[in-house]
């Protein structure tokens, strides 16, 4: 089953990509990439350390390259991250702790304005249908919940920007 980005990100769950923790420690993506795959991979000498984490396309780049994103979700993937950054670089290990914890507070706030926005649109259909407003009335509020429903969903999204 292929993933995508859109359809990982659509849960409520605080997300990290490979990608953010090259930004954080100042490493090059590639070795990030080669320090995951490395620590989640079995050898003669020891188990793997993490999960391999799920990989995504990420943002096609001008030349036209898609650069592989790996993405941690969840409370393992959250501890392999940090162990990603250990390896990296342990100074950098409170960095990716404060980071978490801003991308848990974060989604939290965005996860509760998208409810209140899809309970909006809810009331707004049932009100609209049960008193008859006027169809030009409707559109105009559907659209607006709508567009305030996906502006939502997309900052909920990782941000890829870093990647040219």
């Amino acid at each position: 089953m292929e993933l995508i980005l859109s359809d990982l990100f659509s849960s409520n769950e605080a997300k990290m990509t490979s990608l953010d923790i090259a930004e954080l420690v100042g490493s090059r993506h590639d070795k990030v990439k080669q320090s995951i795959k490395r620590l989640s991979t079995n050898n003669k000498h020891r188990n793997a350390i993490i999960s391999q984490p799920p990989m995504v396309d990420g943002i096609k780049s001008a030349n036209g390259v898609v650069t592989q994103v790996y993405v941690f979700q969840g409370e393992k993937a959250k501890r392999d991250s940090l162990v990603v950054v250990a390896q990296l670089s342990p100074e950098f290990t409170a960095d990716i702790v404060d980071r978490w914890i801003y991308l848990e507070k974060q989604n939290l706030s965005l996860t509760k304005q998208l409810e209140y926005w899809q309970r909006k649109e809810m009331v707004d259909f049932a009100e609209g249908s049960f008193h008859g407003h006027g169809l030009a009335k409707r559109k105009e509020t559907k659209k607006l919940n709508n567009g305030k429903i996906e502006e939502i969903k997309i900052k909920m999204q990782p941000r890829l920007e870093g990647m040219k």
